[in-house]
């Protein structure tokens, strides 16, 4: 009974409730989008939390050679003998593949042509994070190493799909592979970054991979699956070597130094990229947040205080009630359920509008999205106002009797 007064009560102050949906909407919205900003800054920053939360550094290596040897590094653990009392190591690699649609080995001795790009992981890069797919899955890491390898590949010109099986070649040696997915075009992967190098923070990690822009595709595979194949292979792009705690600064120079014999581009302590990392994150949100508190602020205020005269603009047809047997404290109830389904009805507008814009490429170079952290935010937002809907009209009730009110209409 209370929700159908609920109802009735919204269509007698239409124009009211009106304007409270439409302000609570812009509120979910501004919180959305304030969220969506936070929650962008961190997405490409958790990923690498732990290297930068320990000693170490990050490298950029354009060709990874045993400087002792002379011989083209293929695995950790070849890092792992070069230096001392280090804890993790995880890389990135190149493995010397073409693919033709043909099927036939690829031979080319125009220099000014553009190679496929290959890219091969380090367990650890592959599991911390996975690139945003248009088809397909991520990369399977229990799966045992077979004759066959797993490849993500991009967005491409030959018509490659998730499902199809390929051959790579490396000069006269074939390997089969099958395309396990299809990366989403303009994603950030794991890869050498294009970016400035004159503060390095997490941003030097990825590669914004654009089709257009790279006019080649990117082919991603696990090195652990290339290691038993006939592939010619080095250390490539990115790499973190991290040290325990105890470590002393000496036995992390020597590594340093060490590393540093790699043909590296450049090199960044971890807690140099950890600090520009988190300068990046928080200089925008500094400068914005501000912005997006008053707004939100200003709107929501306007909202409760709408719900608020609405309530005060019922009272007589709560004196109606409160004669046809109902409790003078209910009706406080009738406009929290009032309050309910407009509330209800802001976060689906808001939502509805969110999800259109983003379909018709509104929101193509904005970061705004819709997730668990943004459904929070608005779940807080909705029981404060709900809250609110119930403590003005209680202290408007609670000021006012039935008989007081019928006298003076």
């Amino acid at each position: 009974m209370l929700f159908k007064l609920g109802l009735k009560n919204l269509r007698h102050n239409l124009l009211m409730n009106i304007l409270t949906i439409l302000q609570m909407t812009v509120a979910f919205v501004i919180l959305i989008a304030m969220i969506s900003t936070i929650v962008s800054r961190f997405r490409h920053y958790i990923p690498i939390k732990e290297f930068l939360n320990s000693k170490g550094y990050f490298y950029n290596i354009q060709y990874g050679i045993n400087p002792e040897t002379g011989l083209t590094l293929r695995t950790t653990d070849e890092i792992h003998d070069l230096i001392e009392g280090e804890d993790v190591v995880a890389a990135q690699y190149t493995p010397w593949l073409t693919y033709s649609p043909d099927g036939q080995e690829v031979r080319t001795e125009d220099e000014n042509s553009i190679s496929d790009h290959f890219v091969s992981y380090d367990d650890i890069y592959a599991e911390i994070f996975t690139p945003e797919l248009e088809s397909g899955r991520w990369f399977d890491l229990k799966k045992p190493v077979g004759d066959e390898i797993q490849v993500v590949v991009s967005k491409n010109d030959y018509g490659l799909k998730t499902g199809d099986k390929i051959s790579l070649f490396c000069f006269d040696s074939e390997v089969k592979a099958e395309i396990i997915g299809v990366l989403k075009d303009n994603t950030k992967i794991i890869d050498q970054s294009t970016r400035s190098v004159e503060k390095i923070d997490y941003r030097n990690f990825y590669n914004d991979f654009k089709l257009e822009r790279e006019e080649a595709p990117v082919f991603l595979m696990l090195q652990k699956e290339l290691i038993d194949k006939p592939v010619v292979m080095q250390l490539c792009g990115n790499v973190f070597v991290t040290y325990p705690d105890g470590a002393s600064p000496e036995t992390i120079e020597r590594g340093n130094q060490t590393m540093k014999q790699l043909h590296t581009a450049y090199t960044s302590s971890t807690e140099n990229m950890k600090k520009n990392s988190l300068d990046h994150i928080f200089s925008q949100i500094y400068n914005l947040m501000p912005i997006f508190i008053c707004i939100f602020i200003l709107t929501l205020v306007g909202a409760v205080s709408t719900s608020a005269l609405s309530a005060k603009r019922q009272l007589k047809n709560y004196a109606v009630y409160y004669v046809c047997g109902l409790k003078w404290k209910q009706c406080a109830a009738v406009n929290l359920f009032s309050s309910l389904v407009s509330v209800t009805i802001s976060f689906i507008l808001s939502l509805g509008g969110i999800f259109i814009a983003k379909a018709v490429g509104i929101l193509g170079n904005t970061v705004i999205e819709f997730g668990i952290w943004q459904i929070a935010g608005c779940a807080v937002i909705m029981i404060i106002y709900v809250l609110m809907s119930i403590i003005l009209p209680l202290n408007i009730i609670g000021n006012n009797t039935p008989n007081q009110v019928l006298k003076s209409n």
